[in-house]
């Protein structure tokens, strides 16, 4: 699939510490068979994510993909969320370093939908 040029802005992204540990203590855990993120849903005009891989993912390589993974799922899913009013933190669990992208974006739809943040087109 050809780039679209939507890719994720680093306002779009959540960079500071301080601002992942406000998400992870503050929001809700939603667990995924292949991630698990925690979301935070506020009334501000912002819409932020955040990816982590920590070791327990496997070797550098496997953590990174990991996070690509998640990155690219999130940056095809953007248009189809609500444009607004959340932040959420996606932690790659054992074994996504193995999964395709396939899978990782059906998840990733699926707890949006769950959590009513998918926009009814």
């Amino acid at each position: 699939m050809p780039y679209d040029g939507q890719g994720l802005k680093r306002r779009e992204r959540i960079t500071e510490k301080g601002e992942y540990t406000e998400v992870i203590r503050k929001g809700k855990l939603l667990a995924c068979r292949i991630f698990k993120a925690y979301l935070l849903v506020n009334r501000g005009p912002q819409r932020k994510a955040g990816f982590i891989a920590g070791r327990r993912v496997g070797p550098a390589y496997q953590r990174n993909r990991a996070k690509r993974l998640l990155k690219e799922a999130y940056r095809r899913l953007k248009p189809k969320v609500v444009p607004s009013g959340f932040r959420v933190a996606f932690i790659a669990i054992e074994g996504l370093g193995k999964a395709d992208l396939a899978d990782v974006q059906n998840e990733m739809e699926g707890m949006f939908r769950a959590c009513g943040l998918l926009r009814t087109v």
